[in-house]
């Protein structure tokens, strides 16, 4: 039944007879690539600075908790790393959070040549630290703080090159996105949600030690935000900084194309101009069908699964490699 409805739906962008391409906003097949994944309101990234001890005691088993994550922006050549090895480089990547390039030791260097070191040095750890990840693949980079000038010898534009050639995504700015610096209260925090929430926007709060370590985010405030996201969850995608970032890029490059076979099959294709040698996520659709469709099948080539309609649309996830999605009722 697959191969056929297949076979129906690449007829659908090949023929003419019956197959229709839906404009109108209301018909069946009508489709839109959701803002973000689940077609959430935004997109959240707890992040976490420094490899501090306080990440391992503390915030990973808080998130756990919760079912929820968070990236970890590590020094793997600094002392608390090393204090705590084998959580970062087995149990928190088991674990599904994610590693993330802070430099290597946060020292800076003499020279552009150690500055670049210090970057690559991190990458190589995340590497070692995720061998069953592929391999290159994108990694987010934070930008160390607290450097003296002196100790980063390096033009925006060097760094730019460096951070291209391991495909490291730089994060948004720290500026105004600080736990303790901008934000003190777990309400100021879900105020920073709300506004993401509102703005339909990828937005982050940057996080040192919870709990202890450096600048302290009291362990109360910090639970009072988890607890604020997950009585949000329905609005929010709380992800890591990656995915948020592939799934924007995929987004914004993406086209989508329908066709529908007298109301039985509603086929669509969805592509993306993005590299999918990096940019690999799934994207999540929304389409609308027939009133009477209450339970839908959703096949793109050997994946298939079932979905119920709400108020005559249904939201799916979705490959954009141009192979075909084939919509019917169940």
């Amino acid at each position: 039944m697959k191969h056929i409805t297949t076979c129906v739906a690449i007829l659908l962008f090949t023929l003419t007879g019956n197959a229709t391409v839906t404009h109108a906003a209301d018909a069946p097949g009508t489709t839109r690539v959701a803002q973000w994944k689940g077609d959430k309101a935004c997109a959240f990234i707890l992040m976490f600075d420094d490899s501090c001890i306080s990440d391992v005691k503390t915030v990973v088993p808080e998130l756990t908790k919760r079912q929820l994550t968070g990236t970890f922006y590590v020094n793997p050549g600094s002392g608390h790393y090393a204090a705590q090895r084998k959580a970062w480089e087995q149990e928190i990547p088991a674990a599904g959070f994610e590693l993330a390039n802070h430099t290597f030791t946060h020292r800076g260097g003499d020279t552009t040549a150690d500055i670049a070191k210090e970057v690559t040095a991190c990458n190589d750890a995340i590497h070692a630290a995720t061998p069953n990840l592929p391999w290159p693949r994108l990694v987010s980079y934070g930008q160390p703080g607290g450097i003296k000038p002196e100790r980063w010898p390096i033009t925006k534009e060097q760094l730019a090159d460096v951070l291209k050639e391991n495909h490291l995504i730089d994060r948004p700015d720290f500026g105004g996105r600080g736990a303790m610096i901008a934000f003190k209260t777990s309400d100021q925090m879900l105020a920073h949600v709300d506004k993401a929430i509102a703005g339909h926007a990828m937005e982050c709060i940057v996080f040192h030690g919870v709990g202890g370590d450096w600048i302290v985010t009291p362990t109360e405030v910090f639970t009072g935000l988890l607890d604020g996201l997950v009585a949000r969850r329905d609005k929010v995608w709380i992800t890591g900084h990656i995915p948020a970032h592939q799934y924007a890029t995929e987004r914004d490059a993406a086209t989508v194309r329908v066709a529908v076979d007298d109301k039985s099959i509603i086929g669509v294709m969805l592509t993306t101009t993005a590299d999918p040698q990096f940019y690999d996520q799934p994207l999540t659709l929304v389409t609308r069908v027939p009133a009477d469709w209450k339970t839908c099948t959703v096949t793109q080539g050997e994946t298939h699964g079932t979905v119920a309609a709400r108020d005559g649309v249904i939201t799916y996830d979705a490959m954009p490699s141009g192979k075909p999605i084939v919509i019917a009722k169940k």
